[in-house]
């Protein structure tokens, strides 16, 4: 993992909040692994959790044919406040999460007041780039969708952390990307609990 900045994590613990809330959009073509990464990892940290749906219907297909039944949708998401907002990759998943003009406005939010927010495999390049998000930052993703990101320096890493922003590169990180949120997010204390439990060395 590549780690840019010095002060983010600091000043993201300056507010310590007992429940920190975290949303992960799930738009249909999401690439499962990814999402449910996150979601896992979080909720063994005690957090709560919103797999909000980016469509019409509360059950949404992944890339790969697996259904998952979301929390609610994404237009109830709207006036809550999240910690972290986690975007799962996937193709056509990444398309339609760029796409939704609700996930845009929360993400800009979240940028705009330096909250967290994060992306993985084509997520990064194909949301965030497209989004302006990634302005002034270092990112990697997929390396599929390396053309598409404006500073392709760092792609080769397997977890960036800039700023506000973490970036993964694929299914093959989820955990690692999922952790690295969550050391940003809860502290690293958090992170080697989680890690324990899941049997996860180092």
């Amino acid at each position: 993992m590549r780690q840019f900045s010095d002060t983010a994590e600091e000043n993201m613990h300056k507010e310590m909040i007992m429940t920190k809330k975290i949303l992960v959009p799930l738009a249909e073509g999401f690439e499962m692994i990814e999402a449910l990464s996150i979601v896992d990892v979080f909720r063994r940290a005690g957090a709560e959790v919103d797999m909000a749906a980016v469509g019409e219907s509360m059950l949404v297909t992944s890339s790969h044919g697996v259904k998952v039944m979301a929390d609610r949708y994404l237009g109830d998401c709207m006036q809550t406040t999240y910690d972290l907002i986690a975007l799962p990759g996937g193709i056509p998943g990444a398309e339609n999460l760029k796409n939704s003009e609700q996930l845009t406005s929360l993400l800009q939010n979240q940028n705009n007041e330096n909250r967290l927010y994060g992306a993985i495999c084509a997520s990064p390049a194909v949301v965030l780039e497209h989004h302006g998000l990634l302005a002034g930052k270092i990112a990697t993703c997929h390396p599929g969708f390396v053309d598409k990101l404006s500073c392709p320096d760092y792609a080769g890493e397997k977890v960036v952390f800039d700023k506000n922003c973490v970036t993964g590169r694929g299914a093959g990180t989820s955990i690692e990307f999922a952790l690295e949120l969550l050391a940003v997010l809860m502290g690293e204390e958090k992170k080697r609990e989680v890690a324990k439990g899941m049997a996860i060395s180092g």
